[in-house]
């Protein structure tokens, strides 16, 4: 199914990168309703199934406006 960006959020990883989450459960979006978004390291458009989950930028969440959520250790 494909999340809608009200939806979602992102979480940061330690590689920098940002995981695509549900608001409601915190699992992983593997499509979402947004065209023009690639995923780190794919080159199948966020529209596409990906079944590890959707990685994005940071730069790529700003611009979607997407919150992130920082986790400090």
């Amino acid at each position: 199914m494909l999340a809608k960006l009200n939806e979602v959020f992102g979480r940061m990883r330690n590689d920098d990168n940002v995981d695509i989450l549900y608001i409601n459960d915190g699992e992983r979006v593997d499509q979402m309703d947004v065209d023009g978004v690639y995923p780190v390291n794919s080159q199948f458009s966020a529209r596409y199934s990906h079944v590890e989950g959707i990685i994005l930028t940071v730069e790529q969440c700003q611009l979607l406006n997407i919150e992130i959520e920082y986790i400090y250790a």
